[in-house]
């Protein structure tokens, strides 16, 4: 089986005049979850699906525990997983900025080689025309609609970076094309802030 990917155009820098390159992105064929994935897992690797279940609780819960203690942590082959901070305050002398100002900010994983190796060695690419890639042209909302919905046809949920990826709107007009689906009933919000996913309306049929 091939990962699929499409070429689509890298906008030049605001008041340069230059040709645009290409770059190439990843099309996903769709989104597992949690329990779709150790499914999978527990059939090939051939292991009680409820033994992973608590495994992958349990390494969740240590690995939380560990990282916001300070600790970066070896995932077996995966990688690193370590934390990084942010200063909520803009730069100023260093005697201005108090503790409480210093806050957390991401997990971050860096990839081993030996798995970075695996993925070379097992990747095989095929490119596709996808058929949510915008034309030259912004694509109209029903396209952009017809769009949202084979996705999520496909996956439980849509973020708002994954929407601008398959339809190619700006940041602003994704957020107000995802709210307006909301009005218009075709989807429903879950979680907050960053953790905000757009799924499916099935009570609006």
């Amino acid at each position: 089986m091939s990962a699929y990917y499409d070429l689509y155009e890298t906008p030049a820098p605001k008041g340069k005049k230059a040709e645009k390159a290409l770059h190439a992105r990843i099309y996903p064929k769709k989104t597992y979850t949690t329990k779709e994935f150790l499914k999978q897992v527990a059939m090939l690797q051939h292991l009680p699906y409820a033994l992973l279940e608590g495994a992958l609780q349990g390494i969740t819960d240590e690995l939380c525990e560990l990282l916001s203690d300070g600790n970066i942590v070896e995932l077996g082959e995966l990688g690193f997983l370590s934390t990084s901070l942010k200063c909520l305050r803009e730069a100023t002398p260093e005697k201005k900025i108090r503790a409480e100002s210093i806050v957390f900010k991401n997990v971050c994983l860096r990839t081993s080689k030996a798995f970075k190796k695996k993925m070379r060695t097992q990747m095989t690419l095929e490119r596709i025309q996808s058929p949510t890639r915008p034309s030259k042209g912004d694509i109209n909302i029903e396209k952009k609609k017809e769009a949202l919905l084979t996705f999520l046809d496909k996956n439980v949920c849509v973020s708002r970076r994954e929407y601008i990826r398959l339809t190619g709107s700006g940041e602003r007009t994704a957020m107000n094309e995802l709210n307006a689906f909301i009005t218009e009933g075709v989807l429903r919000r879950r979680g907050t802030g960053r953790n905000v996913v757009y799924i499916k309306n099935e009570e609006g049929k």
